[in-house]
């Protein structure tokens, strides 16, 4: 198993695709909070701006776990990766780790890059800088964590519908529109929607700013932690299921 995390950590460090994760993961941590730190009234700067790219980040990691995976299909360099690791499923839970992890890093990152502009942009506009306190860095943690664990969801569609394009517009249009809708419109179903639940972990919305709609929570955050790995392990094993019917050659 180290010898396949291995591969696939060499994968990653030598595709574009995390080229691409890095350079959109600062531009949507740096661009937004330099823009509301440089334009909002000086009185109405409370630090809050800091995590304004957040929300922007999961989505990227959730697109970067998706063409994690079906670039592979894409390019068919998973044959050669079945060929070397015939269970499938082992291949599965090493990227999930992989890219679960590079995910997290990535809105660790984004959090770290916030922090510096508010270091730096702040007191330029004559406002204290405030270190974050157990309560903030408690939400950084579950926002990290739950970027670890949207992009193994994403990884774990691409693996089950392999067409990359289908995939991503297919994931970006549930997640920004139909799945708001049903939250919004349909609370008591919304609460259980992959997105809402991954929102509940954080207690914040993913799928919709709306009304703060994901704060109408039928979950309690471990409730919530569990239901999202529930909805990660399913669609994984199925994924590997799947494989195991179709010819990747």
């Amino acid at each position: 198993m180290i010898s396949l995390l291995r591969a696939e950590f060499l994968k990653l460090r030598s595709t574009r695709t995390s080229l691409g994760l890095g350079i959109a993961v600062l531009l949507v941590s740096l661009v937004p909070t330099v823009l509301l730190i440089a334009f909002i009234p000086t009185h109405l700067l409370n630090g809050g701006e800091l995590g304004a790219g957040a929300t922007l980040v999961t989505y990227i990691v959730l697109v970067f776990g998706i063409l994690g995976m079906t670039n592979e299909y894409r390019h068919g360099t998973i044959t050669y990766t079945y060929l070397a690791t015939p269970r499938r499923a082992r291949v599965m839970v090493a990227k999930l780790i992989v890219y679960g992890s590079t995910g997290a890093l990535a809105m660790l990152a984004a959090l770290l890059v916030a922090q510096l502009v508010g270091v730096i942009g702040l007191p330029m506009r004559g406002v204290s800088y405030h270190v974050p306190g157990g309560g903030a860095l408690a939400d950084y943690a579950r926002q990290i964590g739950v970027a670890g664990l949207v992009t193994c969801f994403g990884v774990a569609l691409g693996a089950f519908l392999r067409a990359q394009v289908v995939t991503v517009a297919g994931v970006l249009i549930w997640a920004l529109l139909v799945e708001p809708l049903i939250v919004a419109f349909k609370p008591g179903v919304g609460t259980w929607l992959p997105f809402n639940v991954f929102g509940q972990v954080t207690s914040s919305t993913l799928a919709t700013d709306a009304g703060n709609v994901a704060a109408h929570s039928g979950l309690a955050r471990p409730e919530a932690f569990l239901v999202s790995v529930a909805y990660i392990a399913v669609v994984s094993v199925a994924a590997v299921v799947v494989s195991m019917s179709r010819d990747v050659t």
